[in-house]
């Protein structure tokens, strides 16, 4: 989760090859929201694992396509884990309700909500509106991306304002 372009994809990508390297079989939902969906031409790696929704939100307007998408998914490949790529819109909190709902909730054992935020998009003050706080406060993980493109004081201006969005619990 987390907005476009963040690094989403490459994560993925990454996430995938530690966990065939570790003998975990990955499936991997993408929410493609745009017209043009690349996640598949780079994600899909066997016949069964990968399936892309497209046309709307996850989180709102798919998310009983995504309900009988992971059932599906668990009845055919039984993932040891399942991803759910979203859109750069979604909400994660209204995602990860679709594991606690039936029949997902009798195989899922944990959910977690990853956001993905870039760094030279923050440093930069790009798309920070309402959907990007939801998304920060909301995440279990934030994975800062993009770094290497950003200066030490722009980094430390990122993380503070990131900081500014969080639980007082919740430490970068």
């Amino acid at each position: 989760n987390g907005p476009l372009p963040s690094g989403h994809t490459l994560l993925l990508l990454r996430t995938d090859l530690r966990a065939a390297l570790s003998g975990f079989r990955t499936a991997v939902v993408s929410n493609e929201f745009g017209e043009l969906g690349i996640d598949e031409a780079l994600l899909a790696s066997s016949e069964g694992d990968f399936v892309e929704l497209a046309g709307g939100c996850v989180c709102c307007r798919l998310s009983d396509d995504l309900l009988r998408t992971l059932q599906a998914l668990w009845e055919r490949a039984e993932p040891d884990r399942v991803i759910v790529e979203t859109s750069g819109l979604a909400l994660p909190y209204d995602t990860l309700l679709n594991f606690w709902r039936d029949p997902v909730q009798a195989w899922a054992v944990d959910a977690v909500s990853a956001v993905v935020v870039s760094a030279e998009q923050v440093a930069a003050g790009r798309e920070l509106d309402a959907t990007f706080e939801d998304q920060v406060s909301a995440a279990d993980l934030l994975v800062l991306s993009k770094l290497d493109l950003v200066n030490a004081s722009q980094a430390r201006v990122v993380r503070e304002r990131l900081q500014a969005q969080l639980p007082p619990e919740f430490a970068l």
